[in-house]
């Protein structure tokens, strides 16, 4: 998986950021704050792929049941489809958490950046 890190390096390589040492401070909360809302809809969507397959496992484990099987084999195999979808059920509540984070980074993100217009335009009036 990838870290904040890994992914604020991507952002900076990728976009070509060259600042000075004061811009790039200024930034680089945002850029961090950015890079993990990346990162969280990366888990989010490993989070929801595996919600689909194991939902998928369950319904192909129920498509083998058998009129001729006994009461055990049903049982198990009725176990083992309840397994699966509760794995669904838990990969679901991590896919939750990680859209939490997106929509707390991403809030975040919102709010500096609002801070900072309005001290840009603070500023820009001042000059005037």
């Amino acid at each position: 998986m990838s870290s904040i890190a890994d992914a604020y390096k991507q952002i900076r390589e990728e976009q070509e950021l060259d600042f000075d040492s004061n811009l790039e401070n200024l930034t680089e909360g945002r850029l961090l704050r950015g890079a993990s809302a990346l990162v969280f809809a990366t888990r989010s969507k490993t989070s929801g792929d595996k919600v689909v397959k194991h939902a998928n496992d369950g319904k192909s484990i129920l498509k083998t049941l058998k009129q001729d099987m006994t009461t055990d084999e049903r049982v198990e195999l009725l176990q083992n489809a309840m397994m699966k979808m509760f794995d669904a059920v838990i990969e679901n509540r991590k896919q939750i958490g990680n859209l939490v984070g997106i929509a707390t980074a991403s809030a975040l993100i919102s709010e500096r950046s609002t801070k900072q217009l309005t001290k840009l335009i603070r500023t820009s009036l001042r000059g005037k």
